[in-house]
């Protein structure tokens, strides 16, 4: 069996976010293939017409392709792999709650983002000392 890339004592914050992300695709997924679909756009959006609900899924598509990048871009610059997804993570919570307002999930998204940045702005391992 593989070993996992960092210790879990040690960096059970990145395996928390990584579960937590896993628990909510599988509940997407569960519920859009096999419980009559699912509109996650209105757990953001109290959008009154079809057009102003465009609108805020576009808000949300942004956020999500912004993580992304931010997530590429950021591994790209040699950022260590848990402050990038700190970050990303992050930026995805908060632009969120400034667009819509906070839920529990982006609020703890966010405090999990920003610990993950704080623990390797501690750890001086900002920087990935590893790979080409």
């Amino acid at each position: 069996m593989n070993k996992l890339r960092y210790s879990l004592r040690t960096d059970w914050l990145f395996y928390l976010l990584v579960l937590g992300y896993a628990y909510l695709i599988a509940n997407m997924t569960l519920r859009l293939w096999f419980g009559g679909g699912v509109n996650i756009f209105a757990s953001y959006s109290q959008a009154a017409t079809a057009a102003e609900m465009l609108v805020d899924a576009n808000k949300v598509y942004w956020s999500k392709t912004c993580f992304l990048f931010l997530t590429l871009l950021l591994y790209g610059l040699k950022f260590d792999y848990r402050f990038v997804a700190g970050f990303a993570a992050s930026f995805w919570a908060i632009s969120l709650i400034l667009m819509f307002g906070p839920t529990p999930v982006l609020l703890l998204v966010g405090a999990l983002g920003i610990a993950l940045i704080v623990q390797q702005v501690i750890r001086k391992t900002v920087f990935s000392t590893t790979g080409g």
